[in-house]
């Protein structure tokens, strides 16, 4: 039933369903997979964590799955302290898991400057089948038409010149801007996106790449750069502007999406995501010497009994 109402989109039912059956069979590994998975599509990457790492560290066969059997009951989503202690044994147990090392890093209230790019792949590439079904239809996310709106008010057709949508996913964002482009390019860490992007048929050219290596490397020409719910998972990004701003061969503009934050910084939230403050992409406009042309605030998508609070910017270089 729990993969019937997954199909369907009927998400909060589902994960009724799964917590009901781990609850009869404790070691029940496919439904604690499943719960994890759908979790994650809600983007409750800190509740995921004691399911989905039982599928991560292969139940039956790893002796770390001990470990986090002792928390597979837990009932309060938020104990923070009980998921610290598990993710610390984990990884003492198997170091070079990228997931557990993110999370445990965000429930210690550490700020690395980005998400491994390994843990960012894996999360994609899974999450690619559902991803629009998730995050559009279950969680109503927008941030891509909003902020298509926002760059397209009062533009003629094609006024937008060259794109390169940085980190394009499944391409929402280019069947927004697709009619105001002259050309059109996408990115993106995970090949499953990159594909679910191409049957679209908006880009004229699809690339998988990391978005520093790309702008490290690629010839960059673009009047605009978009990255809708990208910097999440890329946290510090004086490196992002820095190359757009020395590399691009054109003056240009950077239109992108935050989950957003009233403190002073860019912070890793216990839900394994980046929050980026105003006050830090303005210091970070000042160093570059660029300008932010527009700022406003939004329901990014819905999470858990309310809205998620974002930002919405387009920089000027």
């Amino acid at each position: 039933m729990g993969n019937v109402l997954t199909e369907m989109g009927e998400l909060d039912p589902a994960i009724k369903c799964y917590r009901r059956a781990v609850e009869i069979k404790p070691d029940y590994a496919e439904a604690y997979s499943s719960l994890g998975i759908v979790l994650k599509s809600k983007f409750e990457l800190d509740t995921a964590l004691y399911e989905h790492l039982k599928k991560a560290f292969k139940i039956q066969s790893d002796p770390v799955n001990a470990i986090i059997d002792e928390k597979n009951n837990l009932q309060n989503n938020r104990d923070l302290e009980a998921a610290r202690d598990s993710l610390e044994k984990a990884v003492r147990i198997k170091p070079t898991l990228a997931e557990a090392r993110h999370l445990l890093a965000s429930i210690n209230g550490k700020t690395p400057k980005s998400a491994p790019k390994a843990y960012v792949k894996e999360l994609f590439d899974e999450y690619a089948p559902k991803f629009e079904q998730s995050l559009v239809r279950a969680l109503e996310y927008n941030a891509p038409k909003e902020l298509a709106k926002i760059i397209t008010a009062k533009q003629p057709i094609e006024a937008l010149g060259s794109v390169l949508d940085l980190g394009c996913g499944t391409g929402l964002a280019g069947v927004e801007l697709k009619q105001f482009c002259s050309n059109l390019e996408g990115i993106d860490l995970s090949n499953a996106m990159i594909e679910q992007a191409r049957s679209k048929n908006v880009y004229d050219r699809l690339t998988q790449s990391d978005i520093l290596d790309y702008l490290s490397t690629a010839e960059l020409d673009f009047d605009y750069f978009i990255a809708t719910d990208v910097f999440i998972y890329v946290g510090e990004l004086t490196n992002v502007f820095h190359l757009i701003k020395s590399r691009n061969k054109r003056k240009g503009h950077l239109a992108f999406s935050t989950e957003h934050t009233e403190r002073e910084s860019f912070f890793l939230e216990t839900s394994g995501r980046y929050s980026h403050s105003l006050s830090y992409i303005e210091g970070l406009c000042k160093k570059i010497d660029c300008r932010i042309s527009h700022f406003t605030k939004t329901d990014l998508r819905k999470e858990k009994d309310g809205f998620l609070v974002g930002g919405l910017y387009v920089v000027d270089f």
